[in-house]
């Protein structure tokens, strides 16, 4: 009698792991690639993310963050998140230009006097616009969050006026806005990946760079950096983008559970950013580099005539006006 119940008690066993084994079989793993360092605020965001997707889910979606850029520079991962070979990616806006022109709109310099009133536009109409052309282009908006305020370094000399600019070298992600600035403040722009820069300011090939401070700090920019200028010429955005296709494959309840996890996630990045660049702009003066606060007066001066070349041919001019009508 005991040979049978033995073998019923072996056989609910092996159907018990088998249950198991199709759940996690079930689970679906997504890539959450991202440009900058192990323990970075798009780090953080990104992991943030992933567990919250976990807990979500109740796992049926799980998180797989690949820092540092492991699986590509931002423009590559865009383009695989695009065509689907990637699921989702947490990146700087900038890049985004190459895919949808409108983007530069954020990289306006001045457009906007602060980050929270960038967001009120961004959880908004403007928001909705951006993402709706994004869509267009393969790419989910998931949230925004915030990626500091761009400065300048360099390892020259201090960077009190535009005129200290000329003659220096200065890396700008591949945005032609950006490379814009550089130039009307009379620099040389270079649109160098942000994975290389490290390298190409330690070689120099080009003499400085501009980014905000919580991307500068922890991608050790201050051991080959001497000076920077607090020039605070176009906020940055992170952007949690996920491949449009994908997310519509998701049931109603998983799409919901995904909008959540990413919503809650960059919440707590934007509640952090500033927070983490004031400590970070210590920290740099602490390694060494001298920090200056110049009058923006002249900056804003010298770069004004950016809106005009962009507003009406790249950036639609009901956009602006939108964006612009938030500030005043």
């Amino acid at each position: 009698m005991s040979g049978p119940k033995n073998l019923a008690l072996a056989g609910a066993a092996i159907l018990s792991m088998g249950l198991g084994f199709s759940s996690a079989v079930n689970a679906q793993t997504i890539r959450i690639p991202h440009c900058c360092a192990a323990d970075s605020h798009f780090d953080v965001a990104a992991e943030r993310f992933a567990d919250l997707l976990a807990e979500k889910t109740n796992g049926e979606i799980q998180g797989e963050v690949f820092p540092s850029g492991q699986l590509g520079q931002e423009t590559e991962v865009i383009q695989n998140v695009q065509s689907g070979s990637i699921e989702a990616t947490i990146i700087g806006h900038d890049p985004l230009a190459q895919f949808a022109e409108e983007t530069t709109i954020l990289s306006l310099p001045y457009l906007f006097d602060n980050h929270d009133q960038a967001f009120e536009q961004l959880d908004g109409e403007l928001g909705e616009r951006l993402g709706a052309i994004l869509s267009e282009r393969g790419l989910r908006v998931l949230a925004w969050g915030n990626n500091g305020a761009r400065v300048y370094t360099n390892d020259q000399h201090s960077l009190e006026s535009p005129q200290d600019f000329v003659g220096l070298k200065f890396r700008s992600p591949e945005n032609p806005v950006n490379l814009a600035v550089t130039e009307a403040l009379g620099g040389i722009a270079a649109a160098i990946p942000y994975g290389e820069v490290y390298t190409a300011l330690q070689q120099g090939t080009i003499d400085g760079q501009e980014n905000a401070v919580i991307n500068i700090y922890p991608a050790n920019l201050q051991e080959v950096q001497s000076y920077m200028s607090m020039t605070n010429h176009l906020l940055s955005f992170v952007v949690l983008v996920m491949n449009e296709n994908y997310f519509n494959s998701l049931s109603p309840e998983m799409q919901t559970a995904v909008q959540e996890a990413a919503s809650e996630a960059m919440a707590e990045e934007r509640a952090t950013a500033q927070t983490s660049a004031d400590e970070m702009t210590a920290l740099m003066q602490e390694a060494g580099v001298e920090v200056t606060e110049p009058d923006l007066a002249p900056f804003r001066e010298m770069t004004q005539s950016i809106h005009d070349e962009y507003v009406g041919s790249r950036i639609p001019q009901d956009l602006y006006d939108l964006a612009v009508g938030a500030t005043n």
